[in-house]
């Protein structure tokens, strides 16, 4: 186990799984695990504001991936999701109206980690 996971609660990981599956990511793509650990490194450290740059060398820190390779399979992830989905849960998830401008990668990090910082 990694510090990042025991730092958070079960409870905390599943919610950020679940947070994801309900507006559309798939939870066996490689994109949506970064997408996870980045999320759960944001929360940990508590960061109002961050790089992507800073989340792709944490990332590559745990996983050896080069950094083109995780932004390519966190881009795709988010590409790649399922759009009604999103747009059905869009509001229950993040309380406003859709905006697809949520799913560029910094603005999704930010957006979701806010989400499951306020509950």
């Amino acid at each position: 186990m990694n510090e990042v996971s025991q730092k958070l609660s079960p409870t905390q990981i599943l919610q950020i799984t679940n947070t994801l599956r309900t507006i559309g990511l798939k939870s066996s793509h490689i994109g949506t695990k970064l997408i996870n650990k980045s999320i759960q490194y944001i929360l940990i450290n508590n960061f109002d504001f961050f790089t992507l740059e800073e989340i792709y060398s944490h990332l590559h820190n745990i996983y050896n991936f080069n950094e083109r390779t995780i932004k390519s399979n966190i881009n795709n992830a988010i590409t790649n999701r399922s759009i009604k989905k999103s747009k059905d849960n869009f509001q229950k998830v993040f309380g406003y109206e859709y905006d697809s401008y949520t799913f560029e990668p910094k603005s999704f990090l930010e957006e979701v980690s806010r989400t499951i910082y306020m509950s």
